[in-house]
């Protein structure tokens, strides 16, 4: 689940090794001397299916690598790194820049996958609130953001986006409505993940921490206040008849059901209501009050629901 992988190497890491001799392995090579950083280059990963790779850069003190982990490794970051598949993307770098990626300090991470869901992504976001210590902001028609000045949450519509790129879509996805999860880390990665030690692209790959990653990204979910509604049945509201019966539906439901119709009933058969007609007003009334009792407006009906449970399944199986 980790796309956004941006890692660091000092000299030392590197075992005293130069860090400008990357530039064997580089290509699109860029040079430039600066005041602050000194003589630098940087490049990018060679490769064979043009894709648009990692930015290396290299300086006196060390090398810098930013990229995106899945668009490296798989054939787009539609698909879904596991923990499997990380460690052959750290392997395979390592091979190719002939230097330890493993050993290198994490300085951004991105933690995400896409959902499937049966509307589209937008119509999630009016169910998720506000977020404790989070700043809620809707940037755009198929974007919702929550941030801090570490952390970021990104909810966006990735089919669209995929289209936009032409990004390569799971065949098992195509066509489907797809809902991309992101929780993106920026510095102090340590701190913000109360580890005791650095973390390592290695650590990306350790099963116990890889899961303990996937916990964090539900976990930060989870602390989204979320609106409970069935919009299914509002949504197909079109009149005013239709609204005021699913208001009367909603109030025979919550003040006592089958129980307040009853006991309405009785009061009609102890009085003068209807006159001559009453046998079969009673029968019609009945009929039209368990009508309205029977209307669907109960929380099975809420979307919000489908990517609770999404996530939660994603965590739970994590591996």
């Amino acid at each position: 689940m980790i796309d956004t992988l941006n890692i660091r190497l000092d000299r030392i890491a590197l075992a005293g090794g130069n860090p400008l001799a990357i530039a064997n392995y580089l290509t699109d090579i860029e040079e430039g001397q600066s005041e602050k950083r000194g003589y630098w280059i940087s490049g990018r990963l060679k490769d064979d299916n043009d894709k648009d790779n990692y930015k290396i850069s290299a300086f006196q003190w060390g090398i810098s690598i930013k990229g995106s982990l899945a668009k490296y490794y798989l054939p787009s970051n539609v698909y879904t790194h596991k923990r499997a598949t990380i460690q052959r993307a750290i392997e395979k770098m390592s091979d190719e820049l002939h230097i330890d990626v493993s050993a290198a300090t994490v300085s951004r991470l991105d933690i995400s996958t896409v959902i499937p869901t049966q509307r589209p992504p937008a119509d999630y976001y009016p169910r998720l609130g506000d977020k404790p210590y989070f700043k809620r902001l809707p940037t755009a028609a198929d974007t919702l953001e929550y941030r801090t000045s570490k952390k970021r949450l990104i909810f966006y519509d990735k089919a669209k986006e995929a289209k936009a790129k032409r990004a390569m879509i799971p065949p098992n996805l195509t066509g489907c409505n797809l809902l991309r999860y992101e929780l993106r880390y920026f510095g102090r990665l340590q701190k913000q993940l109360k580890q005791a030690d650095p973390i390592t692209a290695a650590a990306l790959y350790n099963p116990k921490f890889y899961y303990m990653l996937v916990q964090q990204w539900r976990q930060e979910f989870d602390t989204i206040k979320k609106i409970h509604r069935n919009t299914t049945v509002m949504e197909d509201v079109k009149t005013v008849k239709e609204a005021e019966d699913l208001f009367f539906a909603r109030l025979i439901q919550q003040g006592g059901g089958k129980a307040a119709i009853d006991e309405f009933m009785a009061d009609i058969d102890a009085s003068n209501a209807f006159g001559e007609n009453k046998t079969q007003y009673k029968y019609n009334l009945k009929a039209k009050l368990n009508k309205r009792l029977l209307t669907p407006i109960a929380d099975g009906d809420d979307i919000i629901v489908e990517i609770e449970k999404a996530v939660e399944n994603y965590a739970r199986y994590a591996v």
